[in-house]
């Protein structure tokens, strides 16, 4: 047993993240012959591989900034295995959904060691789901995808009796380390001026709330609002981005620009974006809490068109991308940045831009092993602190773009909600049919 210090990814001063709801969750729909000892064997494994999923956390009983963590021996997962008779009538598909819908409802403590649970729902011998539960103090989304990959690799190894060819993970106790030489480094030193100049007397930008909000307000759980644009339609939205050596995320932005002009009358906003938080891609292997936030400022008011607005964005995407740091880094050099978040009659948006996992080859581990994708996207029942009000837009495998907006019903409306999404998807596919439209003739 080996104890570190407590770390910087792990600071919960409020307790929030702490909460054994807090989950990153996953469904997988599985066809084809499954050994369950096999699976067994490749989760027992990946948890021997990664060590974020057996570190327990102690926090400072006063303190959730201070503490210390250590790295346990290896444990089973508990896989629970449901053999599920079906319903007279009832479909196969329509049971998986109801699964992974009851999965954003799922509990595991932070102090679970394994953070790893599985469940496999049986339908028959060649039909199953697998559900994968683990906290968010010690994964993300770029880890489920990692976890589907390894778990694939050493289910197939065991197969084959072979060892596996997986490359060996960076331990996530190292992230520290990392961070502690990049910030020493003259490629800090060389962002921290870029974000000087960008960041001088300037806060994230907000909209209005409803009616005053805060923490004694909050409801139990976030609400969400799916819009959506169809496969073939979203598919002109990407071709008419391309057109202009941009991507479709530009054209996010630059639907944004316009609504937050409209809503605000501003038309210098800067705004915080989802990353991955792997700065450095030796952790691209890794599996833990390494998401984070990288400021986007758009100062959009020289622009005259749509296309204007796109390029806007590719740049200034661009530049944020290659000076990224960590985001409590910039927090102690610009405190008033993200001040608006605990403003009682604001909202602070932030924005994460996904695509929806593959049936990949390395993913897969029987004839079929695809991720479940509900109708719609459903709510976090976690609190989410200062950053409730994220835009997620997602592009499924099938080509469909949906914008989920999770808010607080507390601060904001629903039907204030469904205005700005309906407004927001309107304006994307306003950009792609009229890119060299004035963007304020709208």
């Amino acid at each position: 047993m080996d104890q570190y210090p407590l770390n910087s990814r792990h600071r919960d001063p409020e307790g929030l993240v702490r909460s054994p709801r807090h989950v990153v969750a996953l469904a997988l729909r599985i066809k084809g012959e499954l050994r369950v000892d096999a699976l067994q064997d490749a989760l027992d494994e990946v948890v021997e591989r990664q060590e974020a999923l057996r570190t327990r956390i102690h926090y400072d009983e006063q303190d959730g900034t201070r503490g210390f963590e250590e790295v346990l021996a290896p444990q089973p997962v508990p896989l629970t295995v449901y053999d599920t008779p079906l319903p007279r009538g009832r479909p196969r598909d329509e049971m998986a959904l109801d699964v992974h819908v009851a999965l954003h409802e799922a509990e595991l403590s932070f102090l679970a060691i394994p953070s790893l649970r599985a469940d496999l729902y049986r339908f028959d011998d060649r039909d199953a789901l697998l559900t994968l539960v683990t906290h968010h103090l010690f994964s993300d989304g770029w880890s489920s995808d990692l976890l589907r990959r390894e778990i694939a690799a050493c289910y197939r190894a065991r197969l084959a009796g072979v060892p596996h060819t997986l490359p060996s993970p960076v331990p996530y106790r190292m992230y520290d380390t990392w961070k502690r030489e990049f910030l020493a480094s003259e490629k800090a030193a060389e962002c921290s001026r870029y974000w000087g100049r960008e960041l001088a007397g300037v806060e994230m930008y907000t909209m209005p709330a409803d009616r005053p909000h805060g923490p004694e307000t909050r409801a139990p759980r976030t609400e969400m609002e799916t819009f959506t644009i169809d496969p073939g339609r979203f598919a002109e939205v990407a071709a008419s981005a391309a057109r202009h050596r941009c991507s479709v995320w530009h054209v996010f932005l630059a639907a944004f620009m316009v609504l937050a002009e409209k809503v605000s009358g501003r038309t210098d906003i800067t705004l915080p974006i989802v990353n991955n938080g792997r700065y450095d891609e030796r952790f691209y292997q890794t599996v833990g809490l390494f998401v984070d936030l990288v400021p986007v400022r758009l100062d959009f008011g020289g622009c005259a068109s749509f296309r204007d607005l796109m390029l806007l964005a590719r740049r200034a995407s661009a530049d944020s991308q290659q000076h990224r740091m960590p985001f409590d880094s910039l927090l102690e050099v610009f405190p008033d940045l993200v001040k608006g978040a605990f403003d009682p009659l604001a909202l602070l948006p932030s924005f994460n831009y996904v695509r929806s996992p593959k049936a990949e080859v390395q993913t897969r581990f029987a004839a079929s092993v695809e991720p479940v994708v509900p109708e719609k996207e459903v709510s976090a029942s976690y609190v989410r602190g200062a950053f409730a009000f994220i835009w997620t837009f997602v592009v499924l495998s099938s080509g469909e773009f949906r914008c989920a907006i999770g808010y607080e019903p507390d601060a904001i409306d629903a039907a204030t909600v469904q205005r700005l999404g309906i407004e927001f998807v309107d304006l994307i596919q306003m950009i792609a049919d009229r890119p060299d439209q004035k963007w304020k003739d709208r």
